[in-house]
């Protein structure tokens, strides 16, 4: 089903937004998302995803939340950056 290009920037946003957490959570429920208050560059969404996994499962999980990204900027005209990191990283 295609959706249409939300005019508002707002909405846009918190709706890339949304579908980002829900993608997230639905690969991984046991993540925690935490927003990150200043962007790193220019993006209008960015997340640290802390999970509790082996380095070999951050690698996956990095590939399949970067994917997620892909198709969620294509589609609401966003820029996003997802990181996933282990869930004792110092920023934790």
């Amino acid at each position: 089903m295609q959706q249409k290009v939300i005019a508002l920037p707002a909405l846009r946003i918190a709706a890339a937004t949304t579908e980002l957490v829900k993608g997230v959570l639905a690969l991984y429920p046991q993540a925690s998302i935490i927003p990150r208050l200043t962007p790193l560059e220019d993006e209008d969404i960015s997340v640290e995803v802390q999970l509790p996994v082996t380095l070999e499962e951050l690698y996956r999980a990095r590939d399949q939340i970067h994917e997620l990204v892909i198709q969620l900027q294509e589609r609401y005209d966003v820029l996003i950056l997802a990181s996933a990191v282990p869930q004792n990283h110092p920023s934790c």
